[in-house]
């Protein structure tokens, strides 16, 4: 073996590594993310719920080895102060794109015992500043009285 095929040998070792290591990375970034993707915090200290959490699961983009298209999937998850200064994560549920107010709101039911927040969330610039505009209806699971809530929440680290 001479020295030039070791060095090509070498070269073809790094040029696989780094195409193993930087092409699932570059795949996912294909994937176009939502604005409402993230964790938000409430702008308002006393609001419920204090934090929103939106995950997109999968990429509606991409298609599998068999061909198959896969499906973008998202989740929404509240969080609630609690008297020990701690928080309360409400059960993650499904959350799906409607349209609301003309325009794509991404909605989810989130369960608030003894209520059922039928909760919408829209991504827009407030102020030259990415937000959360949220809108709850507070629908109650007993004979208590339905009301509504709106709140603007920003990105949280």
């Amino acid at each position: 073996m001479t020295m030039k095929n070791t060095v090509s040998r070498g070269r073809l070792v790094l040029l696989l590594a780094a195409a193993i290591t930087f092409l699932p990375t570059i795949a996912i970034a294909q994937c176009a993310t939502v604005g409402e993707e993230g964790r938000w915090r409430n702008l308002d200290e006393k609001g419920d719920p204090i934090y929103i959490d939106v995950k997109m699961l999968g990429c509606g983009d991409e298609v599998l080895n068999d061909g198959q298209a896969e499906t973008t999937h998202y989740t929404m998850r509240a969080w609630n102060k609690v008297e020990t200064g701690g928080f309360y994560g409400r059960p993650i549920k499904d959350a799906h794109y409607r349209p609301f107010k003309g325009q794509q709101w991404l909605y989810a039911p989130l369960p608030n015992i003894p209520y059922m927040d039928q909760t919408w969330v829209a991504a827009v610039q407030r102020d030259g500043k990415p937000q959360l505009h949220v809108l709850i209806r507070h629908e109650p699971l007993d004979k208590r009285p339905t009301y509504t809530s709106e709140y603007w929440f920003i990105h949280s680290k």
